[in-house]
């Protein structure tokens, strides 16, 4: 009886499983009414239909509001955020996927149910002290005078002399080169303050008098962090920065009302990190970068008998750097405050309809964070249209057309994770929480993560026709299947972007691929896509926004996203791990 109940049960198993492989062809080869589950791209008619459905003007409806100021700059654990990540479980819930989060209680209707809860601890700046030529200057709350304001640096003293190093450019192309000038004249800052003027030599606001192309304002004067990165982590790195900026033509503000305005104005997110601080503390990657007005740059240098006005004038006249050591010591105290907070990852997922697949996952991401607001009269928020509201509204428009393509019956063989993190500005906060303290769903589970983050601009070195491209970033370091599945399926919709390698390297000196959420399931070796077309002269500032998107060419981008996604769900097999790996 037993035998016989046995022999029973196997033929039953080989039964299932030939009936399985038999779908699975037949599914192969037809991919034509509903109920016929696709496996692979020898129907690109099916996926055009779905694909179809993700267009610019949805983009733009979800972008325009997302990139508002009503989500006050989306800055991770402020108000803003939390609004934003209601947003999104909103539109989830309409669209009808299914919740993944870890907040629902059991009930799949609490609006907590699509959200991934987890804690923060803080440290945001409270005061900071200057003492120059024995008189002492304070930036923080009531005590504020006005003198100057802090820009970048954590928790600390810094104490040294002054080296003043003009407009602290380095460009050998511009002819200008205030660095070169410090090492002809024999200057080692080394430990020292390095005072720099703000900008470069203008004739106004819009006109530089360095040999730019058209005489426009150079990357010196836009990029915000191109004259202070040579400072950043070298060897021979200065103890602070002092930044004159009154004296710009762009700055409409004075240092004084700037500081008094920041002072009064409510607290920022600060830094913030997945573990409590030890110590009194975190120390910041960057040397201290104040801010400082005229007045007090012509105090600190007194001894030399110059003023900065002076100075500029005679650089702006001839375009030649003027370098100098100052006498005198300048100290500087930082100190920071420390708090508690949470915030929140989205997580909505569609199941696969293969019994023997759907615990597989493809995972679509993108951070929904941005940096929040700073004081301004005119616009302070920073409303993150391209960084990253692109990437966020491109993922609910994939989530869009893969839940119409089930209600069809065409519902993808591996379950889908949508997933929109937090924090990815304070250091991939959210993406590093969900890979490393609370996978979800498991991290043996995911299969491949395509990872979307400001693809709505695009940068300097593409322009006209050549503005057809997405850069993609770090597949064939784990998965060279995966990288051919992207570019096939690019060619078989008939997106036909230049899908641009240009930064897919390790040695890429912008280290892009390790700068999004991507890297935190890349260092698991789950093969990944970032996909990205570059910064730009907004980036990380207030005029980012939804009027300036590109949204045809967002579309085109999101559907090869979709398309990718799609084949993976779909074949018989995960991409394979190969390649050197990418850590």
């Amino acid at each position: 009886m037993k035998l016989n109940n046995l022999l029973a049960s196997l033929l039953a198993l080989l039964l299932v499983s030939a009936l399985t492989v038999q779908a699975q062809t037949d599914g192969q080869r037809k991919l034509a009414t509903p109920g016929d589950t696709p496996t692979t791209f020898e129907n690109p008619e099916l996926v055009g239909k779905y694909q179809a459905s993700i267009t610019a003007e949805d983009l733009a409806a979800h972008l325009y509001f997302f990139a508002s100021d009503f989500f006050e700059g989306r800055e991770t654990g402020m108000r803003g955020q939390k609004l934003a990540a209601e947003y999104l479980a909103g539109q989830y819930r309409k669209m009808g996927l299914s919740p993944k989060g870890n907040s629902a209680n059991g009930n799949p209707r609490s609006p907590g149910a699509f959200l991934q809860k987890f804690p923060l601890y803080g440290s945001s700046f409270d005061k900071a002290e200057l003492m120059a030529g024995g008189q002492s200057h304070v930036f923080g709350g009531d005590a504020t005078d006005g003198s100057f304001v802090t820009m970048l640096g954590g928790e600390g003293e810094a104490s040294g002399t002054v080296v003043f190093a003009g407009y602290g450019i380095g460009d050998d192309e511009l002819g200008y080169n205030d660095m070169s000038a410090l090492v002809a004249a024999g200057i080692d800052y080394t430990g020292k303050w390095v005072m720099i003027l703000a900008d470069e030599p203008m004739k106004d606001a819009e006109t530089s008098l360095l040999p730019t192309e058209g005489n426009a304002i150079s990357t010196w004067t836009t990029g915000r962090f191109n004259k202070l990165r040579p400072f950043f982590g070298a060897e021979n790195a200065p103890v602070g920065v002092l930044v004159v900026g009154d004296l710009s033509s762009r700055q409409t503000v004075s240092i004084h009302d700037t500081a008094m305005s920041q002072a009064n104005a409510p607290a920022s997110g600060g830094a913030l990190s997945l573990d409590p601080p030890t110590g009194s503390g975190r120390p910041s990657r960057f040397p201290t970068v104040l801010n400082i007005s005229a007045e007090l740059a012509n105090s600190i240098i007194a001894s030399s008998g110059k003023t900065v006005q002076g100075l500029k004038s005679a650089i702006d006249a001839s375009l030649k750097p003027t370098v100098f050591e100052v006498s005198g010591v300048v100290s500087s105290k930082v100190a920071n405050k420390q708090y508690e907070a949470s915030t929140e990852n989205v997580l909505a997922y569609i199941e696969g309809s293969d019994p023997l697949l759907k615990d597989e996952f493809v995972v679509v991401s993108s951070h929904y964070d941005h940096i929040g607001m700073r004081p301004d009269p005119v616009d302070g928020i920073n409303n993150g249209a391209d960084d990253d509201g692109s990437g966020t509204v491109s993922v609910l428009e994939i989530a869009e057309a893969f839940m119409k393509a089930k209600d069809d019956g065409f519902g993808p063989r591996r379950s889908i994770l949508f997933l929109n993190v937090t924090g990815e500005e304070k250091g991939l906060l959210g993406s590093q929480y969900y890979t490393d303290r609370d996978p979800i769903v498991p991290l043996e589970q995911i299969v491949t993560d395509l990872n979307i983050d400001m693809v709505g601009r695009i940068d300097p070195t593409h322009t006209g026709p050549d503005s057809e491209y997405v850069y993609i970033i770090g597949s064939n370091l784990v998965s060279q299947e995966l990288h051919d599945i992207n570019i096939r399926v690019n060619k078989e919709i008939g997106t036909n972007l230049d899908l641009n390698e240009r930064f897919n390297s390790k040695d890429d000196p912008n280290q892009f691929y390790r700068r999004s959420d991507h890297w935190n399931f890349g260092k698991h070796n789950i093969p990944f896509i970032f996909f990205f077309t570059g910064t730009h002269e907004d980036y990380h500032g207030v005029d980012d926004e939804p009027e300036k998107i590109g949204y045809e060419r967002m579309a085109r981008i999101a559907q090869v996203i979709f398309g990718t996604a799609w084949q993976v769900a779909n074949q018989d097999t995960a991409p394979v791990v190969s390649g050197e790996g990418f850590n």
